[in-house]
């Protein structure tokens, strides 16, 4: 009986980061295995022993870039959201959107990458915030008739469309998006 070994952090971290610096330097097309194994200093079995291949990689190279989303209940709509826009939305507008925007280039040739981001990353981030609109609702915070997704992607679309611009997304401007979102959205607080 053979005994399993465990995968070393430090491997996996350094593959990460060399698959990171890759795609950015020379995009999905010319980021191959055997590319971040050189970059890494591994050899490919390394990698194909903690992903079946380029899609899931990627996707958990870009899962790394964004910290976990969790729905933490603080009894307060506006807190659990501005909790999930602060700490979800990732520190680097600009670097986040060109590698999704590397994911739609390639999507035509190579549709299991845009599909691996969606499944692993996209869809459960925005199922989180979509949870916390519906419980603001439920609450009494936010408006009843408001569509929760049109809520959802009121709020993380500004963003897309500041770095589209080569605006400032920093801390501030955050804030100041956040607070305008929840004005349009809340109840007032004279009809709770």
């Amino acid at each position: 009986m053979s005994v399993a070994r465990s995968l070393d952090p430090a491997v996996g971290d350094a593959i990460a980061a060399a698959t990171l610096r890759l795609l950015s330097e020379r995009g999905f097309a010319a980021t191959t295995m055997e590319a971040v194994a050189s970059e890494a200093r591994v050899g490919k079995p390394a990698i194909y022993r903690r992903f079946p291949d380029k899609a899931a990689l990627v996707a958990d190279v870009i899962r790394r870039q964004l910290p976990v989303l969790d729905a933490p209940d603080l009894g307060d709509s506006r807190a659990e959201l501005w909790h999930a826009f602060a700490h979800g939305m990732p520190a680097d507008g600009p670097s986040y959107v060109r590698l999704i925007g590397g994911l739609i280039a390639e999507q035509e040739r190579r549709p299991e990458l845009i599909d691996a981001f969606r499944a692993v990353i996209l869809l459960p981030r925005r199922a989180t915030v979509l949870s916390l609109i519906e419980r603001g609702q439920a609450r009494g915070d936010i408006r009843p008739q408001l569509d929760p997704m049109w809520a959802l992607d009121a709020l993380a679309g500004p963003l897309l469309a500041r770095v589209f611009a080569g605006a400032d997304t920093g801390p501030d401007w955050r804030r100041h998006a956040f607070d305008t979102w929840w004005e349009a959205i809340a109840i007032p607080e004279e009809e709770s």
